[in-house]
């Protein structure tokens, strides 16, 4: 399975910006209020320094993905061990996703539709789209969504002009001061520092010296996604009433109305919201039957699909309300990121160098 530098942008970028600009918004506003926007900026350098670990290590193995390049290092035992923290994170990112997606879809459109029912369309959907394509089919797909993600988002923003009001943005730094401001930048940080995603899919990259690049400048082009969006918020909405909101670009999206002409686009953004979800969760399926096929040994990977499918439907299933996804969002912000995002990805660096010069002293 080979993709292409381009393919990596798009993945990274539909994969990340969704759930940032639908989540993580009015959690940093509620704490660095109009100053929000810059709490995005230091979370977006600290997701940039994250995806530029991963990769740099990443290209230290060309061809091997995590579960391979982790055991040859430190061995299969020891190795192995190292792959479970993201195993673990994977599976519970994409209950989280499913449940998160099923709640608010059952919110806006489908009220009177069972959860379940919900989850299990989308289960089949991912399911059939991995097993069948794999990933280069979610590649392609990524390469249709992820413009369209953009498109429509820029749309958005250039639609609610009318609606902006410089002044809610001031004053600057004054009223919140520089703790609460990097208080609120760390969770969406975590929202970037997903990129950790990368240490199994640059092995995949045909051209290797473009992985680099690519990723960082899909990074780049999602934080300038999320601030852009924090700042429309903030423009149309204040930061008083944004703050409560649950779903504020979702809001921002409503609130379009220009000569009673162009109104209801929200609809599109729904749409499109969907692509974007069907393909994170389609895409972390596939991660995690690629990473434990190599971790068990298996060849073909697609027989852990049938695994891992009903796995993430049952902990999506089993988030019983919104105080849980609170919950297993706070455990990534304060475990996985330190972990999985820069604590194992460090130790995995040392251990490279350390292997590099004692095969240079053998020769």
């Amino acid at each position: 399975m080979k993709i292409t530098g381009t393919q990596l942008f798009w993945i990274l970028f539909t994969v990340e910006v969704v759930m940032a600009v639908w989540l993580r918004i009015s959690p940093a506003i509620e704490v660095s209020r109009q100053d929000a926007w810059i709490s995005m900026l230091v979370a977006g350098m600290i997701g940039a320094a994250i995806t530029f670990l991963v990769v740099c290590l990443s290209l230290q193995h060309p061809g091997q993905s995590l579960a391979v390049f982790s055991r040859k290092l430190l061995g299969k035992w020891v190795g192995g061990l190292l792959v479970l923290p993201y195993l673990a994170s994977w599976y519970i990112l994409a209950g989280d996703v499913l449940r998160t997606f099923a709640d608010f879809v059952h919110l806006i459109l489908l009220d009177r539709t069972p959860l379940w029912v919900i989850m299990f369309l989308m289960a089949a959907m991912m399911t059939v789209m991995t097993g069948a394509i794999g990933m280069n089919g979610i590649a392609r797909f990524c390469e249709i969504a992820g413009p369209l993600t953009l498109i429509t988002l820029i749309l958005s923003f250039l639609l609610n002009i009318g609606n902006v009001n410089l002044s809610n943005l001031f004053p600057v730094i004054a009223d919140t001061g520089w703790k609460n401001i990097l208080k609120a930048a760390y969770p969406p940080a975590s929202f970037f520092g997903e990129s950790f995603l990368l240490l199994v899919i640059v092995s995949m990259v045909q051209r290797s010296d473009k992985a680099l690049l690519r990723s960082m400048t899909s990074i780049i082009t999602i934080v300038g996604i999320v601030l852009v969006s924090t700042i429309m918020v903030l423009f149309v909405f204040g930061p008083n009433v944004s703050a409560k909101m649950r779903f504020p670009y979702f809001t921002l999206v409503r609130s379009i109305n220009i000569l009673d002409f162009i109104q209801n686009v929200d609809i599109f953004v729904l749409f499109i919201w969907v692509f974007g979800v069907c393909a994170k969760i389609s895409f972390y399926l596939f991660l995690t039957s690629f990473e434990m096929a190599n971790c068990l040994g298996l060849k073909n990977w697609r027989k852990v699909v049938w695994f891992s499918a009903p796995l993430i439907v049952a902990i999506a299933v089993a988030i019983p309300n919104e105080t849980a996804i609170e919950m297993l969002q706070k455990l990534w912000r304060l475990i996985v990121i330190p972990l999985c995002g820069i604590a194992i990805p460090m130790l995995l660096l040392l251990a490279t160098a350390i292997s590099k010069r004692r095969e240079a002293r053998r020769l």
